[in-house]
């Protein structure tokens, strides 16, 4: 059913965001790196260019993270036990995507970090 109003759209947006994190540990996974990230900009004072390209990559990673799950979800919702290799290649694309998502997040704190650290 269509949400009615913008209330029960934040609360219907936030359940699924809480369960995915009780369910999914990749995505506390991303967080902690996230949050590590934050923590290494407030230790080596990052500018403000560098504090949007870190906040703006952590959402990218979680992002991602989410929309995988939401697929292997409504895969698993509709396949059930039921092996489809269509059903495979949905999993396994949406979990690429979300590495892909990471190794930018990983190239993008190593250009901001690496410099600062050295």
């Amino acid at each position: 059913m269509k949400n009615r109003n913008l209330r029960s759209s934040f609360s219907h947006a936030f359940n699924g965001i809480f369960q995915a994190f009780k369910t999914e540990k990749n995505i506390k996974l991303h967080t902690m790196f996230g949050l590590l990230a934050i923590l290494f900009g407030a230790y080596y004072k990052i500018s403000v260019l560098e504090w949007l390209i870190v906040v703006l990559t952590i959402g990218f990673v979680i992002v991602a993270e989410l929309l995988n799950t939401a697929i292997e979800y409504t895969v698993d919702m509709v396949c059930g036990n039921n092996y489809n290799e269509l059903a495979k290649y949905s999993k396994d694309i949406a979990a690429g995507a979300t590495l892909v998502a990471a190794i930018v997040a990983v190239i993008i704190g190593a250009i901001i970090f690496i410099p600062k650290i050295i």
